[in-house]
């Protein structure tokens, strides 16, 4: 008989738990939830009478018309920070020389280590880095502020054309 005292404390010890909980974690704080008033039948209400309005048209009395264009604002983005000047060392040089003049599709790298992307912006992702003087081929046109090259290694993307020449540096 003495079994069976301790089984029935195990389920009153684990029933409680349970309940313990329960009120813990339920939705209501263990209380009971209260069931909501009954309401009391109203008598319907008759509805009243719809009153159409005239609608307004826009362009009457001179109103203005703001066109679609006019509400979308320009995306730009905005850099913080001070207007940007060339670097010391590059004072005083000439301008970028017109690729689309140059003899043959085989261009140099002349900065130190520049990047080429997947497309023509500094925004598309990098595919490989170059070295000053690194042999490039131009495989698109060789016109404008970016440069579709295959290096050596076979990669293809776009440079800036400010960093190509056709002369070895």
């Amino acid at each position: 008989m003495q079994g069976s005292g301790w089984m029935l404390r195990l389920i009153l010890v684990t029933v409680l738990a349970i309940g313990a909980v329960l009120m813990f974690l339920g939705g209501n704080d263990g209380r009971k939830a209260s069931a909501p008033a009954a309401a009391t039948p109203q008598p319907a209400a008759e509805p009243a009478p719809a009153v159409v309005q005239p609608t307004p048209d826009p362009t009457a009395a001179g109103a203005p018309v703001i066109t679609e264009v006019a509400q979308t604002p320009e995306r730009r983005r905005d850099f913080p920070g001070p207007a940007l000047r060339p670097s010391p060392e590059y004072a005083g040089q000439q301008p970028a020389e017109d690729l689309a003049e140059a003899p043959t599709n085989t261009l140099f790298v002349i900065g130190n280590r520049v990047n080429f992307r997947a497309g023509p912006t500094t925004a598309d992702e990098v595919v490989g880095s170059l070295s000053r003087g690194d042999l490039v081929t131009a495989i698109g046109p060789r016109s404008g502020d970016w440069i579709e090259i295959r290096d050596e290694r076979g990669r293809t993307g776009f440079m800036s054309a400010d960093f190509l020449s056709a002369e070895r540096p």
